[in-house]
This record gives structure tokens, C-alpha cells and sequence, in this order.
């Protein structure tokens, strides 16, 4: 009786959601409820779609349609709530049937796949095998199934799970985890078949590479089929501890940090905007619920809430001035998890971190750079995550048994050192390249090559500057191995700096790139300071992404592009605000321009900045470039002249931008070469001030990163790496001599000086 009550009132908190801030279970039943009511008035028309059309998978072979599982799953849960027999019969029905619709497939297409010996397979695709699996669990828990139908699910069932047992892809990686989930679920289906403890088995086995081990993914969307499947395993084959795991939570805190404030998780490597987000609901509920923790249920909520608004946005009835949030069956068949899993008692609290690593430079290797946490905050993202050095088993089985030399393993993009999202006001400024348009990837290796990502790219080779760039970019697409490092991440109080490096020792050259977040201004400053390696041609181009170039001028002093994202695929982007990409430094050679480009399966255009020259081992190149956002229907070109290179006694070194904020001048000083203040001989400390000195104008100091907010009678600063800070003669900060001991080749001890991690201070001016 309970259930019934709770399920009759599920309409009225559906249609009154938008009243109450924190999503409840009530609300994910009337979801349920919809999609299956709609779900079976699409039913018919579904199967005679897929009859008129019916291709073959180039994965599955033999692909029929989800939609029905899907279907399936949700009235057999609505069933198992409500009692109400007239689901467990549509339930049933379409089960019984699905194993039918093979007789359409065509002999000549059956004959071409080896794996078909025996026969097709009900289900070949192992997303939709444990709905299909959970679906009938749940009708024969209810009550009578006729013997017939029976019989035929268990046996289209059986076959299937021995369809996937002989192809068990493994590894820490969501494809492994699918079939692992497969096959718990069939096992648990069919506990008495002669198969069900050989398929129990190689589910532990293929499951064991993920519970307790780091995934070797790295896209948004694939982490998102692989956390909820793993969530799913759990809960099938009730090993809750699982979930307690240091890497799982790990993974809840980093994907709790990737939350945009367009509500979904920033989508990097081989992801869609807007990908994924329906997996994580069930996840964060069961991980608020298990942890008690407010985080969890804000992102749980955060996703539904955004994505529901984008959803009535896209499926209402404007003749009927309905709003209609259709999320079909196959997010419906995942929020019976959230369903069951949530838990109403947990409040729902936004997390107060602002910019933060994601969550570490080993294994995540992200850096997020956030105002806040409302819709209208700013939120980059910046992904300087290489292959790294986990997971060899499973990557080389892959990369020996699939076509996948166009990733940086698995499902990665060659993004290292991109700037993958950056959202403020609403309004979309900088964003990913998206998923490939076909298999194995795309003309060129598009979609997953450098040159598709807001980050520098490195050719061998002169470029006449006659010559195509977008042609001289361009090759097979193939990922070239590279390693990357986090310098430095600091939270001062003007600004948020990171500074990361991509070391590519085949190609021959380092790249370090410095993103300073000026949070008061929400601007940034990025610059990106390249050494050789090696003697050779090199060219380097610095690229940016956009929709659409509103204005622009391209004079070597004033180079700038005002941009904006008015769409990425379907969903129409908030207008509010634009994005001026701005060039200061365009010194002898370089080129600026722009070429056109499919991006996210949509036309964009690139911006560049190209340089192209012999350089000798050890030469430096720099970009620097200013990111600025500013209200749409503004030309925020004359605020430009604000920003100014700062001249330096060490060219090639180190770079310095100065910008005017009212009656201050605010100085970011950077060295190129972090290393340049390091001797030759080796004595401890190794670093001298003499050697790592730089001149910014009025300020003299060897740090690593300075920045300085300078007024009539007072300077204000932040740095790192340093000994020793002055301003006109002033000296700011002095590190004072100290004992260094144990000298390696046993001289006495010797007097030197100590740098200093970090340090912010005021002081006064005469």
C-alpha cells in the first residue's frame, strides 16, 4: 500500500520539481513512470525503425535495438513496486520477443563473423545484457511467468552470456567492466544453468583489474560507463566494500570537481557535451547515501536539475505550452538505481573549493580553476594528463587487439596541456573537440589529435609561410607517446597559477605552460615557454577553438579575436557573454590567423599563432596570450591597451606582462627556465641568486613566478621559488645565509642561501 501511495504521488512531485531544490525519490519515480509510459506508446514503432533500417554494428555485428531492454527493465522495476500485474505482462512480452528480431538479420551478414558458428546471439551488445538480465530477475521474483516465455528468455539469455564469455576484453577500462557486469547479472539470473559458475568466475576475474585498481581511461564518458558498471557489480554480487575502496573514492572526488556549472562533467578525451551525465546520478546517490556525504547528493542534483532543464528545453510542446522532460528508457533504466539507491535524508551542500588540483598530478592529472558554484561562476579546466605509466598489461592488450593507435590509451585524446572547458556567466568561452565522427577515428585522426585541442602544437620541419597550415598539421593522426608533470599549482590571493610541462623526447622539445587566474578580473593570462631539445626545424603553433569570430584584427602590435560559442551540437548556449583572445607578443617570424575546422561535429574556426625556425638545443620560444571574457554586445578591444609586455635583462629567459587596474599596475613575472639559476658544480644548494636574477622593469628577483599589485604607497605580491624580491632598490624579500652540511665531495660545510617555497606579503612604500 505503501509503494502504491508513493507511486501515485510521484506525478504531482514531477511536475512540482522545479518548487524544491533537492531531487528525491519520489521525483526519479515519476521519471520512471514517464519514460515508461512513453517508452511503450514508442514501442511498436521502434522495432519497425530498426526492421526498415538494419545495419550492422562494426562492434556488435548483429545490433538490435536497446529501446526495448530498456522498456523492459522499467516496468518490471514498476512492477516490483507497485504490484501491478499489466507491467510484469508488457515486461514479459517484449522480453520473450526481443530474441525474435534476429530472424531479420541478413544470412549473407550472419555468414561474415566467425563468432556466429554456433548462432546470433539475442543480445550482442553488453550495455544493455544486464538490464535485460536484472529485468527478468525482477519478473520472476513477482510472480508467474508461462513456461514458454520462460524458456525462451532463459535460453536467449544463456546464449547471449556465452556470446560475451568468449570474448573477454580485460583490463581496468569500461569495456572489461561491462562484461564483468554482464556476466555477475546472468549468473545471478540463472543460478541453476550447467554455465553459471564459469560465468561468475570470469566476472571476478575481468571485475578484479577495476575494483581495487586506477582505470586506464581517460574521457569523461567512458569514466562514466565504467564508475556506474563497476557501482552495479558491486551490487550484484553485494560486495559493498568495493565501493569503500581509496580509488573509488578518489573517483568520486574527482569527477565531483569536474562539475561544470552548465551541470554536467566537463567532457575531455572521447566524450560529448552533455555525455555520460545520466550515469553519474545513481552513482553520487549511492555514494552520498554511503558516505553521508551533502557533496555527493548537490552533484546528483546538479546533474538531474540542469539536465532536465536542458531536456524540457529540447522535447516541449510549444503548441501546448507543456513542458516535457522526456529522458527515455535508457536513463530511466539507470535511475532505478538512483531510485533505489538515493537516500532522502542526505542534504544536498555544494562543495566550497575554489580552484584545485583534480584531485592530483599522478593519476588525474587535471587542475580546475573555479569562482564558485553557481550556474554563473567561472570553471576551466585544464587536462595535462598523459598515458602514464599504469596499467601496461591492459593497455598493451589493447593496443595489440584493437585499432587503437589513434588514442593515447584508452579513449584518451592527445589533449595534454589543453584547456578543455572553460565556462563563465553562463556562457561556454573555450571547449573540447568532442568524439570521433567514425570508426576507427576520423580523416586525419580527427577528433583526437593535438591539433584538435586549445593547447601547442610541435611539427618537425620549416613551414614556408606561403603554406597551408591547417595542411601542415595535419597527418595520420597516430598518438605520439609523450610524459607530463605538474611545477607548481598555488592559491595566492590575486590570482591562481599552475604551471605544467609536456616532455616529448622523440620530437625533442619541452613545453612548460603558465595559466594565471587574475579572479577579480576572471581573466587569464596563459603563457607557454618551449625549449629544443635538440637541434632541428621546428614549427610551433599556438591554438585556439571557437564557434564564430565576431571581430577581429590581426596588425602584428594588436592581434586579437573576439569569439563566442553559440552552440555545441544541439544545445543552444546562453549569449551573455564573448571571449577576446589576445596576442601581446608577436615577435620576429610568427604568423596569426585562422583556418576552418570540424570541431564536436560542427564547423568552428582555429586561431593560431605559428612560428617556424632553426632552433639549436636548448633555444626558447614563448607564447603569451590574454583570455578575456566581457559582456557580449561589448567591444572590449580598447581595454586592451591596459595590458603591456614588461622589458627583461634576460631575453629568452624569463617574460613579464604588466596590466593597469585603476590607479595600480599589476606585474606577472615568469621565468621560461625554471632551472637557469642552477650551477655547474655539485655543491649544496645547487641554485644561485646571481644566476637566477631577472629584471621586470622596476622589480629584480630570481623567483619562479612573481606577481605584484603595485600602487602609490604600498606593493602588494605573491611568488614562488625565490630568495630574493626588490623593487626599485626596495628590498621586499631576502632569504638570509644558512649552513649547508654533508657537501658530497666532503669539503666543509658551506654558506648558502635557502629559496623559499612560497610567500605573500604588503609592504609599504616610501
Amino acid at each position: 500500500m505503501i509503494k502504491k501511495v508513493l507511486y501515485t504521488a510521484a506525478a504531482l512531485v514531477f511536475f512540482c520539481a522545479s518548487a524544491e531544490a533537492q531531487v528525491r525519490k519520489a521525483e526519479y519515480l515519476g521519471y520512471i513512470r514517464q519514460a515508461a509510459e512513453l517508452g511503450w506508446k514508442d514501442y511498436p514503432q521502434a522495432i519497425e525503425t530498426w526492421k526498415k533500417s538494419i545495419q550492422p554494428s562494426e562492434l556488435w555485428g548483429y545490433d538490435a535495438p536497446g529501446q526495448p531492454v530498456y522498456l523492459a527493465d522499467l516496468l518490471a522495476f514498476l512492477f516490483s513496486e507497485t504490484g501491478d500485474r499489466s507491467y510484469a505482462e508488457k515486461a514479459t512480452r517484449i522480453l520473450a520477443d526481443y530474441g525474435d528480431l534476429r530472424q531479420f538479420y541478413p544470412e549473407e551478414l550472419k555468414r561474415k563473423r566467425a563468432e556466429y558458428r554456433s548462432g546470433i546471439p539475442a543480445i550482442s551488445n553488453f550495455f544493455i545484457l544486464p538490464p535485460y538480465a536484472r529485468a527478468y530477475m525482477r519478473l520472476s521474483a513477482g510472480g508467474r511467468i508461462e513456461p514458454q516465455d520462460r524458456d525462451k528468455i532463459e535460453r536467449d539469455l544463456a546464449f547471449s552470456l556465452d556470446h560475451i564469455f568468449y570474448f573477454p576484453e580485460w583490463g581496468a577500462h569500461n569495456r572489461a567492466m561491462l562484461r564483468a557486469e554482464s556476466l555477475y547479472y546472468g549468473a545471478a539470473a540463472l543460478p541453476s544453468h550447467p554455465h553459471a559458475a564459469r560465468w561468475k568466475q570470469m566476472a571476478a576475474r575481468l571485475a578484479e583489474d577495476s575494483l581495487r585498481q586506477w582505470e586506464i581511461e581517460d574521457a569523461a564518458g567512458y569514466h562514466a560507463v565504467w564508475l556506474y558498471s563497476l557501482f552495479s557489480y558491486a551490487d550484484i554480487s553485494r560486495q559493498p566494500d568495493v565501493l569503500r575502496s581509496v580509488q573509488v573514492r578518489f573517483y568520486l572526488d574527482y569527477f565531483l570537481q569536474l562539475l561544470t556549472p552548465h551541470g554536467n562533467v566537463a567532457d575531455f578525451g572521447d566524450s560529448h557535451w552533455n555525455g555520460g551525465w545520466d550515469r553519474f546520478v545513481p552513482v553520487f546517490e549511492k555514494a552520498a547515501a554511503l558516505f553521508g556525504n551533502p557533496q555527493y547528493k548537490y552533484a546528483a542534483e546538479q546533474l538531474v536539475r540542469r539536465n532536465v532543464e536542458r531536456l524540457v528545453r529540447q522535447s516541449s510542446d510549444p503548441a501546448k505550452h507543456v513542458p516535457v522532460a522526456y529522458i527515455g528508457t535508457g536513463i530511466g533504466s539507470e535511475w532505478t538505481d538512483a531510485f533505489r539507491w538515493a537516500d532522502d535524508s542526505i542534504p544536498a551542500s555544494p562543495p566550497s573549493t575554489g580552484s584545485t588540483e583534480a584531485l592530483e598530478d599522478l593519476v588525474g592529472k587535471k587542475i580546475v580553476f573555479r569562482s564558485g558554484w553557481d550556474p554563473a561562476s567561472s570553471m576551466l579546466l585544464l587536462n595535462y594528463r598523459d598515458e602514464g605509466d599504469g596499467g601496461r598489461l591492459g593497455r598493451d592488450y589493447l593496443r595489440q587487439t584493437l585499432s587503437v593507435e589513434e588514442e593515447k590509451m584508452h579513449h584518451g585524446h592527445a589533449d595534454e596541456n589543453s584547456i578543455v572547458v572553460w565556462m563563465s556567466g553562463g556562457s561556454v568561452l573555450l571547449h573540447d573537440g568532442g568524439y570521433r565522427p567514425d570508426l576507427p577515428s576520423g580523416p586525419y585522426g580527427a577528433y583526437r589529435a593535438d591539433y584538435f585541442h586549445n593547447r601547442v602544437v610541435a611539427r618537425l620541419n620549416r613551414r614556408d609561410k606561403q603554406q597551408n597550415l591547417f595542411e601542415f598539421l595535419r597527418n595520420s593522426g597516430a598518438y605520439r607517446r609523450v610524459t607530463t608533470q605538474k611545477i607548481d599549482f598555488l592559491r595566492l590571493q590575486d590570482a591562481d597559477t599552475s604551471r605544467t610541462r609536456l616532455i616529448d623526447s622523440d620530437l625533442g622539445y619541452q613545453w612548460d605552460r603558465t595559466l594565471v587566474y587574475l579572479k577579480e578580473k576572471d581573466l587569464f593570462l596563459v603563457i607557454d615557454g618551449i625549449q629544443a631539445l635538440r637541434s632541428d626545424y621546428f614549427t610551433f603553433t599556438n591554438l585556439w577553438h571557437t564557434r564564430q569570430v565576431l571581430r577581429s584584427r590581426t596588425e602584428k602590435e594588436t592581434a586579437w579575436f573576439d569569439t563566442r560559442y553559440d552552440r555545441i551540437g544541439g544545445d543552444i548556449l546562453p549569449d551573455k557573454k564573448a571571449l577576446l583572445v589576445y596576442f601581446p607578443e608577436n615577435g620576429p617570424g610568427k604568423q596569426i590567423g585562422t583556418f576552418p575546422l570540424s570541431r564536436h561535429f560542427q564547423e568552428e574556426t582555429a586561431i593560431h599563432q605559428t612560428v617556424s625556425r632553426f632552433y639549436r638545443a636548448g633555444d626558447t620560444e614563448a607564447f603569451v596570450t590574454i583570455l578575456y571574457p566581457h559582456d557580449r554586445n561589448e567591444d572590449a578591444s580598447g581595454r586592451l591597451q591596459d595590458f603591456a609586455l614588461t622589458a627583461v635583462d634576460r631575453p629568452g629567459k624569463a617574460i613579464a606582462l604588466s596590466m593597469r587596474d585603476g590607479s595600480e599596475q599589476v606585474q606577472i613575472c615568469v621565468k621560461l627556465d625554471p632551472d637557469m639559476d642552477l650551477a655547474a658544480e655539485n655543491v649544496r644548494p645547487l641554485y644561485r641568486q646571481a644566476l637566477g636574477t631577472v629584471k621586470y622593469g622596476d622589480l629584480e628577483t630570481d623567483a619562479a613566478f612573481l606577481l605584484a599589485r603595485i600602487g602609490e604607497k604600498q606593493i602588494r605580491y605573491g611568488a614562488s621559488g625565490m630568495t630574493r624580491i626588490t623593487y626599485r632598490g626596495k628590498t621586499l624579500l631576502e632569504a638570509l645565509p644558512n649552513t649547508f652540511g654533508l657537501q658530497l665531495d666532503g669539503a666543509p660545510p658551506r654558506t648558502g642561501l635557502s629559496r623559499w617555497r612560497c610567500w605573500e606579503e604588503t609592504v609599504s612604500l616610501p
